[in-house]
């Protein structure tokens, strides 16, 4: 099972569970009342513990950013969330959208373009062997010969390349740290040499941003589910809520 442990900083979250729940004679139309993407289903389970930890357990493979997207409910916030991290709606949605399509995890997705391009989609490397990156996903000249200059400067383009050549060398390496070593210094290196230091430092920059934006957006998700809950118990009225997660600054760019 996978864990997300989230220590809320300062703030104390007193969770009563004659809160959480509904009345008893409103028990039975919980499910048509609740959106699907805060109903539990079997294989998950979600559990609040004194004093300040939040812990959500998922099932192996599920992605929560993922599923959000997927959300009608949600999907704007998602939205929200990455034209906040990335100070671009078109950016965030090319990548959202492409990422869903690939089943490949956002939170990579964007770590991985934060360290390649710092969300820049004209960003330009000329390498030591005269070809050149370009774009978000700093696509290279002779890795994708048949894009047209223009190609690796629009953002669905170099977005879809950039992706799924991303899944490839993940289920070609069979690991997050070995796909990032093939994306970054080439399959064939990685194979026969392995990695140099530069491509490990750049692994582990990746997947601590990873991990933060993660981090992030469960706090966000727990906001945005405490928000949705609160109007399906009360009516659709906005009233005080029962999680006291008031002190938490949304991320969404709300």
């Amino acid at each position: 099972m996978k864990k997300y442990y989230i220590l809320l900083i300062g703030v104390i979250i007193f969770l009563g569970l004659s809160a959480f729940s509904p009345p008893v004679s409103d028990a039975g139309n919980m499910e048509a009342q609740v959106p699907a993407c805060l109903q539990i289903e079997e294989n998950t389970e979600l559990v609040f513990s004194k004093p300040s930890y939040l812990i959500l357990d998922l099932a192996e493979g599920h992605d929560i950013i993922l599923g959000a997207y997927r959300d009608p409910i949600f999907h704007k916030e998602v939205l929200a969330f990455f034209q906040n991290l990335t100070g671009s709606l078109n950016v965030a949605e090319a990548i959202l959208s492409c990422a869903s399509s690939l089943d490949i995890s956002p939170a990579l997705a964007f770590a991985l373009c934060a360290e390649e391009s710092n969300y820049n989609p004209r960003a330009f490397n000329r390498n030591k062997n005269d070809t050149v990156d370009r774009g978000l996903f700093q696509l290279n000249s002779a890795s994708f010969p048949k894009l047209k200059d223009e190609d690796f400067y629009a953002l669905d383009v170099n977005v879809y390349h950039g992706l799924l050549h991303l899944r490839w060398c993940l289920h070609a390496a069979g690991t997050e740290v070995s796909g990032l070593a093939m994306y970054n210094a080439g399959a064939t290196r990685v194979r026969s040499s392995g990695a140099p230091k530069s491509t490990l430092d750049y692994i582990s920059r990746i997947l601590n941003r990873q991990r933060k934006i993660e981090e992030q957006f469960i706090v966000e998700y727990v906001r945005m589910a405490e928000e949705r809950y609160m109007k399906t118990e009360n009516g659709g009225e906005n009233k005080k809520s029962p999680f006291r997660l008031s002190l938490l600054t949304p991320l969404g760019g709300r």
